[in-house]
Protein backbone atom coordinates (compact mmCIF):
# COMPACT_ATOMS: atom_id res chain seq x y z
CA UNK A 1 0.00 0.00 0.00
CA UNK A 2 1.58 3.49 -1.32
CA UNK A 3 1.27 6.35 1.54
CA UNK A 4 1.03 9.77 0.69
CA UNK A 5 3.13 12.09 0.93
CA UNK A 6 2.68 13.58 4.81
CA UNK A 7 1.82 10.01 5.48
CA UNK A 8 5.48 8.85 4.38
CA UNK A 9 7.28 12.16 6.35
CA UNK A 10 5.21 11.01 9.53
CA UNK A 11 6.33 7.50 8.79
CA UNK A 12 9.92 8.98 8.53
CA UNK A 13 9.83 10.19 12.29
CA UNK A 14 8.17 6.83 13.68
CA UNK A 15 10.93 5.03 12.42
CA UNK A 16 13.85 6.60 12.91
CA UNK A 17 13.32 5.29 16.24
CA UNK A 18 11.76 2.00 15.78
CA UNK A 19 10.90 1.27 19.11
CA UNK A 20 9.20 4.17 20.87
CA UNK A 21 5.91 5.24 21.21
CA UNK A 22 5.26 8.74 20.15
CA UNK A 23 2.12 11.07 20.90
CA UNK A 24 0.46 13.25 18.65
CA UNK A 25 2.02 16.00 20.20
CA UNK A 26 5.43 14.73 19.62
CA UNK A 27 5.43 13.83 16.29
CA UNK A 28 3.82 17.10 15.82
CA UNK A 29 6.72 18.56 17.06
CA UNK A 30 8.43 17.52 13.73
CA UNK A 31 5.94 19.01 11.21
CA UNK A 32 5.70 23.08 12.28
CA UNK A 33 3.84 23.97 9.28
CA UNK A 34 1.28 21.49 10.27
CA UNK A 35 -1.45 22.17 12.39
CA UNK A 36 -2.54 19.22 15.73
CA UNK A 37 -5.27 17.74 14.21
CA UNK A 38 -3.61 17.62 10.85
CA UNK A 39 -1.47 15.12 12.32
CA UNK A 40 -3.51 13.56 14.63
CA UNK A 41 -5.55 12.42 10.95
CA UNK A 42 -2.28 11.23 9.63
CA UNK A 43 -1.80 8.95 12.09
CA UNK A 44 -5.08 8.30 12.47
CA UNK A 45 -5.57 7.24 8.75
CA UNK A 46 -1.76 4.95 9.58
CA UNK A 47 -3.48 3.34 12.07
CA UNK A 48 -6.24 2.43 9.75
CA UNK A 49 -3.92 1.51 7.01
CA UNK A 50 -1.92 -0.64 9.40
CA UNK A 51 1.33 1.28 9.41
CA UNK A 52 1.20 2.03 13.03
CA UNK A 53 -0.88 0.75 16.13
CA UNK A 54 -2.64 3.17 18.62
CA UNK A 55 -2.17 2.49 22.54
CA UNK A 56 -4.68 4.42 24.81
CA UNK A 57 -3.23 5.76 28.17
CA UNK A 58 -5.75 7.26 29.70
CA UNK A 59 -6.38 10.92 28.27
CA UNK A 60 -4.17 10.07 25.52
CA UNK A 61 -2.84 7.86 22.65
CA UNK A 62 1.07 6.83 22.01
CA UNK A 63 1.42 5.45 18.19
CA UNK A 64 4.44 3.14 16.80
CA UNK A 65 5.24 1.46 13.81
CA UNK A 66 4.04 -2.16 13.11
CA UNK A 67 6.62 -3.08 10.48
CA UNK A 68 9.94 -1.51 9.33
CA UNK A 69 11.03 1.29 6.97
CA UNK A 70 12.63 -2.00 5.05
CA UNK A 71 9.34 -3.87 5.25
CA UNK A 72 7.36 -1.18 3.86
CA UNK A 73 9.78 -1.36 0.84
CA UNK A 74 9.89 -4.59 0.01
CA UNK A 75 6.17 -4.62 0.00
CA UNK A 76 6.28 -1.94 -2.37
CA UNK A 77 8.49 -3.60 -4.38
CA UNK A 78 6.50 -7.14 -4.26
CA UNK A 79 3.29 -4.75 -5.35
CA UNK A 80 5.23 -3.86 -8.35
CA UNK A 81 6.28 -7.58 -9.10
CA UNK A 82 2.48 -8.56 -8.91
CA UNK A 83 1.69 -6.62 -12.02
CA UNK A 84 3.79 -8.68 -14.50
CA UNK A 85 3.56 -11.45 -15.79
CA UNK A 86 7.48 -12.02 -15.96
CA UNK A 87 8.73 -11.66 -12.72
CA UNK A 88 12.22 -13.00 -13.79
CA UNK A 89 12.60 -10.58 -17.05
CA UNK A 90 11.87 -7.36 -14.30
CA UNK A 91 14.09 -9.40 -11.31
CA UNK A 92 17.08 -9.66 -14.18
CA UNK A 93 16.72 -5.84 -15.56
CA UNK A 94 16.51 -4.69 -11.87
CA UNK A 95 19.38 -7.15 -10.54
CA UNK A 96 21.63 -5.62 -13.85
CA UNK A 97 20.15 -1.94 -12.78
CA UNK A 98 22.45 -2.08 -9.18
CA UNK A 99 25.56 -1.04 -8.69
CA UNK A 100 28.10 -3.88 -8.52
CA UNK A 101 28.56 -3.46 -4.60
CA UNK A 102 24.51 -3.86 -4.51
CA UNK A 103 25.39 -7.06 -6.93
CA UNK A 104 28.12 -8.23 -4.51
CA UNK A 105 25.85 -8.10 -1.61
CA UNK A 106 23.13 -10.08 -3.08
CA UNK A 107 25.37 -12.62 -4.19
CA UNK A 108 27.36 -12.87 -0.85
CA UNK A 109 23.49 -13.58 0.47
CA UNK A 110 22.48 -16.55 -1.85
CA UNK A 111 25.78 -17.68 -1.39
CA UNK A 112 25.45 -18.51 1.94
CA UNK A 113 21.92 -20.54 1.88
CA UNK A 114 24.18 -23.38 -0.52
Amino acid sequence: MKLGELEREVMEVVWNEPTAEFTVREVNEHFPDHAYTTIMTVLSRLTAKGFVSEVKHGRFNTFRATATREDYITGMIMEALSSTNDRQAVLARFAASLPASDQRFIRKIFSRDQ
